[in-house]
């Protein structure tokens, strides 16, 4: 009996520990997006992380921040560039 009550004691809590773990951590969803101006303005930490980061961390950073512009503006891009490549291939 008291076997199954340490057993189930152990199971119980290898639950609730990592739940409540999580429940602690900070909501990261409300963060600002990564543009130019909010590079410029960090300070302290994430201005030494950012110092520190490696020439492939930043490149994969940068991969990021292309994200945070606009879809359209991405797609414009695209068909003016289309539009460009269609007219040289004409004879």
């Amino acid at each position: 009996m008291r076997k199954q009550t340490m057993i189930a004691l152990a199971v119980a809590g290898g639950i609730l520990i990592p739940s409540l773990v999580m429940a602690q951590q900070q909501d990261t969803t409300k963060a600002k997006p990564v543009t130019p101006a909010t590079v410029a303005t960090a300070t302290g930490k994430a201005a030494k992380k950012a110092g520190k980061q490696t020439e492939k961390q930043a490149k994969r950073t940068a991969k990021g921040v292309k994200k945070v512009y606009s879809r359209k503006a991405r797609q414009e891009g695209k068909t003016k560039n289309a539009q460009r490549d269609s007219l040289k291939a004409k004879p």
